[in-house]
């Protein structure tokens, strides 16, 4: 069991729910709250969702599209949140070339399915020992279909209207943990190294045999660094920059 300083609060992914940290908070022998990245078109109106829902001061560990959302909260309330942690992260913004290949997949998700998009993205999402593991695709399969459609078209949007938060993280002062598969092909490891060399402080941790869903691919080593991160005071966070 892990003692937890201020109340976690989960942000998941495109077509991901909670139960994309399901293995992870089983280790830790913990639950927490998730929140649906829905209800809105844009970074900033997702942030503002987020923080009419969270407790006063809270722990926020984002994953892939939650984790960019949750730089978006911390840029408008940092004093609310005691400790971030961010997973599969990109702080840039999308160049205007790529929007419409972003759009472009949501016919498709209407005529297919919603996992018609974990289909696409599969070789990118995933490490090599585990391009032809059905349950993990079933699984991901299944968390695609129990996102509503309404859903994804707001994720597609909001991620297309982000900004770049490079400029604001040496302003972070807080905990941070910034981690992600060294097989990531959808948030590249150099995303996550900008990130953490730009926050004073911040914990770096590229983990071996892992793609982009880390809580999935090394649930004991995810658990153990969020372990220690939400054990964390201030003076206690250390730069690390491989985590095997």
């Amino acid at each position: 069991m892990v003692d937890v300083h201020a109340p976690l609060l989960l942000l998941p992914g495109t077509l991901a729910d909670g139960r994309v940290f399901a293995p992870v908070l089983d280790r830790l022998g913990m639950s927490a709250p998730w929140i649906r990245m829905e209800g809105a078109t844009s970074a900033r109106a997702m942030a503002e969702r987020i923080l009419a829902k969270a407790p006063k001061r809270f722990s926020l560990l984002g994953f892939s599209l939650g984790s960019i959302m949750a730089l978006e909260v911390v840029a408008q309330a940092p004093e609310r949140v005691e400790r971030l942690a961010l997973l599969g992260c990109n702080a840039r913004d999308l160049p205007a070339d790529k929007a419409a290949a972003r759009r472009a997949t949501l016919p498709v998700a209407e005529r297919l399915g919603q996992s018609s998009y974990i289909d696409a993205v599969w070789e990118a999402s995933v490490p090599a020992h585990r391009r032809d593991d059905a349950s993990l695709r079933a699984e991901l399969h299944r968390m695609a279909r129990d996102t509503p459609m309404d859903a994804f078209r707001d994720q597609i949007e909001m991620a297309i209207d982000r900004v770049d938060s490079r400029s604001r993280l040496e302003h972070l002062r807080m905990p941070v943990l910034v981690a992600c598969g060294a097989e990531d092909g959808v948030c590249p490891p150099e995303l996550s190294e900008e990130i953490a060399d730009a926050i004073p402080g911040a914990t770096l941790a590229i983990v071996a045999r892992a793609g982009h869903y880390l809580t999935l691919d090394r649930p004991d080593e995810t658990a153990e660094l969020l372990r220690t991160w939400l054990a964390a005071q201030p003076h206690d966070i250390r730069l690390s920059k491989e985590f095997s």
